[in-house]
């Protein structure tokens, strides 16, 4: 019978040990899929993959081995055992516990939540009025007809947020047939040289449809290289409006139908085809009002992302969102040689 006591409780500290012991009915002990895994559980969620993966690679653990491997994920005997039988029934990270694959869901009604007939009747409005309603009207209209319910009217910020969502679904621009080029940053909290900070984004997004042809995070020094290969290939006559601050850096400024733009300017019409942003990304247009990237780390289980699996992140996000559209995947700088241009398909 397996001993199950607590070591030091659920709260004992983690220890650093090595975990080299590998399962070898693990097809692939290298690469662990975490589809599924929320972004800021990615590092938490790996750690405990590998060290149950290591437990498992035991031909018969001991109590020793039970209290050892749980001691360094800080968790009780009995907690590391559900995940271990977890691992065991599911072989999937997501269905580790803390992998946080249920964030999303809705919240709970309660007295100080806003009435399902408010949300439902200022979704309606805004639905009926389309994605390129302006604030002003689209909060005239939800207040009307909340009033004419009987029912409270959501605030103007609320309303804003479904302006947004809406645009964020919606297929691009109605009467728009263009490229937009800016750059933003995506509400993905990252690890850079010990800070932590939200990458910026550099897109190219095709005002038509909605999709995003390009992107380049930070500042990657094919970036600006790609996005003249990317409007060359992809405008065909079509008007590109261009951030001047990007233009500035490459020949992009000379070509015929091109308009530069305050930065400003840029990111409202990225906003105005992107919505919120693109699949689970929220993109921040404002960086000087955005909360502090470490604020977006809730739970002791979030940890900030690596460059490399914040570019995972988003390039999956970004083909979700361009699949939606029935749009290849993007051209990103970081996966250049694996992608390709719609123009060249």
């Amino acid at each position: 019978m397996e001993n199950t006591s607590d070591p030091g409780g659920a709260s004992a500290r983690p220890v650093k040990m090595p975990f080299d012991q590998r399962d070898p009915r693990d097809p692939d002990p290298e690469r662990t899929d975490l589809t599924g895994v929320a972004p800021l559980r990615l590092a938490e969620i790996r750690r405990r993959v590998e060290v149950v993966k290591s437990y498992l690679a035991i031909a018969t653990p001991d109590d020793h081995a039970r209290r050892t491997h749980a001691l360094a994920l800080g968790l009780s005997v009995n907690q590391f055992l559900a995940l271990v039988r977890a691992w065991r029934e599911h072989g999937r990270a997501e269905a580790i516990s803390g992998a946080g694959a249920s964030r999303g869901t809705p919240r709970p009604t309660g007295p100080r939540n806003l009435p399902t007939e408010s949300k439902s009747a200022a979704r309606e409005v805004v639905a009926g009025l389309g994605a390129d309603v302006s604030h002003v009207d689209a909060v005239a209209a939800v207040e009307a007809r909340c009033h004419a319910l009987g029912v409270k009217a959501p605030s103007r910020s609320t309303v804003w947020n479904m302006i947004m969502a809406a645009r964020r679904d919606a297929r691009g621009v109605e009467g728009e047939d263009g490229l937009v080029v800016s750059r933003c940053h995506a509400k993905l909290p990252v690890e850079r040289h010990g800070a932590v900070t939200f990458p910026s984004l550099l897109l190219v997004v095709d005002s038509g449809d909605g999709s995003v042809l390009a992107a380049a995070m930070e500042d990657d020094d094919m970036a600006v290289g790609i996005v003249s290969d990317v409007i060359r290939a992809e405008s065909r006559g079509r008007r590109v409006l261009i951030d001047m601050d990007i233009a500035r850096n490459s020949d992009i400024g000379v070509l015929a139908d091109v308009r530069c733009v305050r930065p400003s300017a840029a990111r409202t019409a990225t906003a105005k085809a992107l919505g919120r942003g693109f699949g689970s990304i929220e993109l921040i247009y404002q960086i000087s009002r955005a909360v502090r990237p470490e604020k977006t780390l809730r739970s002791r289980k979030d940890r900030p992302l690596q460059p490399g699996d914040a570019r995972d992140v988003i390039f999956g996000q970004l083909s979700a969102h361009n699949a939606a559209r029935g749009a290849q995947p993007p051209i990103v700088s970081w996966l250049r040689s694996a992608t390709g241009s719609r123009a060249a398909a």
